[in-house]
Parts: structure tokens; sequence; C-alpha cells
């Protein structure tokens, strides 16, 4: 008895180790972190010659979305991707069929064998996988975005800094702003050389564009910077001092945002700590508390 209760608790314990492993996060993919820094083409689709599926996203997106709740698309976050709204949208339609689908063929599939499901069970399962797997690319491209504004923003720091580089060896303003954006490898820099490139041709102010970038992509730092620098140069205030307060207050604040995530992780490494403790004295008392039990 002792040692089938002894082999028990140790297979206990190595499932409980895998469990833990399973659900413990792995480190970020190299792969991954590298292509999170190449720079992302973004090929917008043209409004004529779409093909077939282009076509039945975009008429999705016209006739289904809404502008909140949860037909609301997530354009701030594609537009930070450099992902088409039409494609999008006919994933999501790809996946809302395949929930739809799937019981219904489970089902057939438990019919064949001898089986005798519920009558409901591929109408409640179907509608439920279809609105799970129509919410799947929200996700995706919320989680996805929310990295790539912070990587955008550890970016537009150190191109400010630059552009602070450039002023004080005597840059003009425009020059300042486009060179480091224009030298600079990286996505964050494409876009910001793309929206001062398109107001130096629209004959635009610099900060307007930056201001139109931040509200297109939805990162406030730029759209801040960008009111602040107008009205500093309306009430003729140092340029240089504008730069570095706000390069000094995007500093801080990506020093706060990672100390919360560290605490955070620190305060969830509890919960496998703990569990794998309890596995442990459970694999050491089980054997003892067993035979004290069956003698008494």
């Amino acid at each position: 008895m002792t040692v089938v209760a002894a082999v028990a608790g140790c297979l206990g314990a190595v499932g409980l180790i895998l469990l833990i492993g399973e659900l413990w996060p792995a480190p970020p993919r190299l792969d991954a972190a590298l292509a999170r820094i190449q720079p992302v083409p973004n090929n917008p689709l043209p409004v004529n010659g779409l093909s077939t599926r282009e076509g039945i996203g975009r008429w999705l997106a016209d006739r289904v979305a809404r502008p909140a709740g949860l037909l609301a698309l997530p354009r701030a976050d594609l537009a930070l991707l450099g992902r088409p709204v039409e494609r999008f949208m006919l994933d999501k339609l790809v996946l809302f069929i395949t929930g739809l689908v799937v019981p219904p063929l489970f089902t057939g599939l438990m019919m064949l064998t001898g089986g005798s499901p519920a009558w409901s069970f591929p109408v409640i399962a179907g509608l439920a996988l279809a609105a799970a797997l129509w919410l799947l690319p929200d996700w995706n491209v919320r989680s996805q975005a929310r990295q790539r504004r912070r990587d955008f923003r550890y970016a537009f720091t150190a191109y400010l800094q630059l552009v602070v580089l450039e002023r004080e060896a005597g840059a003009a303003l425009n020059a300042a702003l486009e060179n480091p954006a224009k030298i600079t490898e990286g996505w964050p820099f494409r876009r910001v050389h793309q929206a001062l490139t398109r107001a130096r041709h629209a004959q635009q102010q610099p900060w307007r564009a930056l201001a139109q970038l931040g509200e297109e992509i939805d990162v406030r730092d730029l759209i801040d910077l960008a009111h602040t620098a107008e009205i500093a140069g309306s009430e003729g205030a140092k340029m240089h001092d504008v730069l570095v307060a706000k390069i000094t207050s995007m500093r801080h604040e990506a020093s706060a945002a990672a100390r919360a995530e560290a605490n955070s992780r620190t305060t969830a490494m509890w919960v496998p700590t703990s569990l794998l403790m309890l596995g442990f004295v459970i694999l050491v008392g089980f054997p003892f508390f067993s035979k004290l039990l069956a003698s008494g």
C-alpha cells in the first residue's frame, strides 16, 4: 500500500510539474523579437481592382462593423500593424464559419460511431465556438498592437534624443525632425519618416503630421508632443526645452511601466511556486498519513 501511494504521489507530482511548465510563460522567441524590430511595409489595398476575397472583406467592413461594441473594428491597431481591414474581416468570417461547421461535423462523427448526442449540442456548441472564434482575431490584433505601441514609444524616445542632438548641432527644425527618421532603421522611424514626408509635400507643419500619425495608430505621446510644440512655437519658447522635457517624461513612464510589469510577474510567480510546494508536501506526507490512518 505504501509503495502504491508513493508511486501515485510521484506521478501526481510529475503531472503537476508538467502542468506548471506548460502554464509558465516561456521566454520570447528570437525570431519573433527580431520581426518586431524589422521594418513592416504598410501596403493599403487599392479601392479599385480588389479581389473577390478582399471585396467580401470590404463589404463586411462596411455593413457589419459598428463604431463600438463587439462589432467594432480595431482600426488603430490594424493601422499600427500594417494590416488591411478587408483581410482582417475576411479572417473573422472564415473563423466564424469554421466555428459553426465544426460541432455539427463532430456530432455526425459521433452518430456514425454509435453515439447519441443531444440535438441541442451542435446548435449551442456551434454558436459558442463561432462567437469565440469571431472575437479571436480582435484579441490577437490588440495583443500584438499593445507590444508594438510599447516598442514604438521606446523607439520614439530615441528619435527625440536624436532630434535634440540635431538641434544642438545647429540644424533647422524640419531638418532636425527628418534626418534621424531618414537615416535610422526600424519600422517606427519609417512611420515617422513617411508622416513627415507627406507633411512636407502637403506644405504642412511637421508637428501636425506627427499628431495625425498619433491619432492613426493611437499613440498619445505623439499627440501630446505635437500640441506642446505648437504652443511653445507660438509663444516663442525654446523647442529644445520642450523636447528634453518630453524625453524625460517618456523615460519615466517607460520605467514605471517596466517596474509595474516586473511586480505583476513577481506576484504571479507565487501561484506556481505555491502549487509546487503543495505537491512536494503531498508527495512527502501522503505515505505517512496514509499509513497512520490505516493503522488507526
